[in-house]
């Protein structure tokens, strides 16, 4: 699903009204039936609607959702703010056919006094202002979103909390809407997907609502939230007669003492994501742990006890290296990773302690191109430096992506994968259960494996990112609180 900004979400308004044809008061209209579905599955009959409107046209989606609320059974009452004695055409027309209507309580509002009391049991719908917004709100609308952001009640907003940009950062002294729930239209906000705005945004959803396919698939866009429609389409079936020397060989170099668990766990990760053969090597003091935990992997050890100083000297073998996890930041062990730089010419994975190292000595010119980095954001950080918002790390993300010609999956709630291209994929899928220590070994894997069966690096990481995400959804529905094995034990290729 490719996300698009304002200014081209109003150019797919004007084409899709040209094209179908349709007026705009009918597009409005099919907008807030969709809006008024969605929020149907979410709230019942028995609450309390109090719907707000600015003058605009998210205002005339208010007015017109607020009509089909009351025309379903709810109990309705509706605030216009006369902040300005001009409204839209659109809010115009929405304003006249509610006033045709029985049983809308309908309010105008010139003070804050004038806002009634918002209780627990109140439930807001956000219709001030929407994506046109383009600077601080102020003067009576933000006295009022103060006080709907004070009240206990919960708030929907429609399209785009007021107040919170689409594709640029909000002050810390503007005023926003803290929305509970957010119901937008056609294709995802990218505020919607940077962990600075959660607070705003609340948990969103987006509704269909016919905007000209032809020309949202010719809008150019860096920026794609990652689908299962997208990730059907890089999977390949396997062959009939495939077997383990067919579906690839991958190393797993890691591993410390007391920190073999994360061998394991990114070991077994690659085996259930479909590498025909997996070789870990470890330090000496995990050779047991790993045998007798995981006996489908073969294991070589280091000459060191405790911690890997000297890496195979050999890795043609291997159709895919992933290395970090457990491993450790000791100087003959940052040695070793060096060497393997300068000698591997061909991708790798780099997560936890081989991104640390890579970090403390400025070796990022080393990695191989097309590599790929799983960093969380303070690993991401210490790479290349610190951002003051989410909005300049993204920048900075899609710089060093394409600056080193890697591709850079940056872990979190909608996990970003950077792609030297400068694309940016916003993953779908996951839950607030995986943040659980492991997880990010359990990634290392399954990516890993999906680079020795054979996929490129951009494929490898669509695939092991939604996957192991999916995999997670799965693991939470069942079990609530999860552990990492927990991951793997429900990772699957398909629902």
């Amino acid at each position: 699903m490719k996300i698009l900004n304002t200014a081209q979400i109003r150019q797919a308004d004007q084409a899709t009204i040209k094209r179908e044809p349709i007026s705009s008061i009918d597009l409005m209209e099919r907008a807030s039936n969709a809006f008024t579905e969605n929020f149907c599955t979410l709230f019942d009959t028995s609450h309390a609607i109090h719907v707000f409107c600015g003058l605009g046209n998210n205002g005339g989606d208010g007015l017109c959702i607020a009509r089909q609320l009351h025309n379903r059974g709810y109990q309705v009452a509706l605030y216009i703010i006369r902040y300005s004695p001009n409204s839209s055409d659109d809010f115009q027309v929405n304003e006249q056919r509610l006033q045709a209507l029985e049983g809308v309580q309908i309010n105008e509002i010139f003070n804050l006094e004038d806002v009634p009391d918002l209780t627990p049991k109140s439930l807001i719908i956000d219709g001030l202002f929407g994506s046109g917004l383009s600077r601080p709100i102020t003067g009576l609308p933000a006295q009022i979103i103060q006080k709907i952001n004070l009240s206990p009640a919960s708030v929907v907003a429609i399209d785009l909390p007021s107040g919170l940009y689409a594709e640029k950062p909000v002050d810390e002294e503007q005023v926003v809407v803290q929305a509970t729930h957010t119901i937008s239209f056609e294709t995802p906000k990218l505020s919607f997907l940077l962990p600075q705005n959660a607070h705003f945004v609340g948990n969103w959803r987006i509704v269909p609502i016919g905007l000209d396919t032809s020309f949202i698939q010719n809008c150019p866009s860096p920026y794609y939230y990652l689908s299962e429609d997208i990730i059907r389409h890089i999977l390949k079936p396997r062959s009939k007669f495939s077997h383990k020397g067919t579906n690839g060989h991958l190393l797993f170099i890691g591993g410390s003492k007391g920190k073999i668990g994360a061998c394991i766990l990114s070991c077994k990760a690659g085996l259930k994501a479909g590498a025909g053969l997996v070789t870990a090597y470890v330090p000496t003091c995990g050779y047991a742990i790993l045998q007798i935990a995981v006996p489908e992997v073969m294991c070589l050890t280091d000459k060191s006890v405790n911690y890997i100083y000297h890496f195979p000297s050999k890795t043609e073998q291997y159709q895919a290296i992933a290395i970090g996890p457990g491993l450790g930041t000791q100087n003959k062990t940052a040695h070793a990773l060096q060497a393997l730089l300068q000698k591997r010419n061909r991708p790798l994975v780099l997560d936890a302690d081989a991104l640390n190292i890579i970090a403390k000595h400025k070796w990022l010119h080393l990695i191989p191109k097309h590599s790929i980095l799983t960093p969380h954001p303070k690993e991401f950080s210490r790479l290349f430096g610190d951002s003051p918002d989410d909005y300049l790390r993204l920048e900075k993300l899609q710089q060093a992506s394409r600056q080193y010609q890697v591709v850079i999956v940056l872990k979190g709630a909608h996990t970003a994968i950077a792609l030297p291209d400068g694309t940016v994929y916003f993953n779908s899928t996951g839950n607030p259960a995986m943040a659980t220590a492991g997880s990010g070994d359990v990634l290392t894997g399954i990516i890993g494996a999906f680079m020795a069966r054979g996929y490129t690096s951009k494929e490898s990481a669509l695939l092991g990112v939604f996957l192991h995400g999916l995999a997670g959804d799965r693991a939470a529905w069942n079990k609530g609180n999860i552990l990492a094995g927990d991951i793997i034990s429900h990772f699957r290729e398909s629902k």
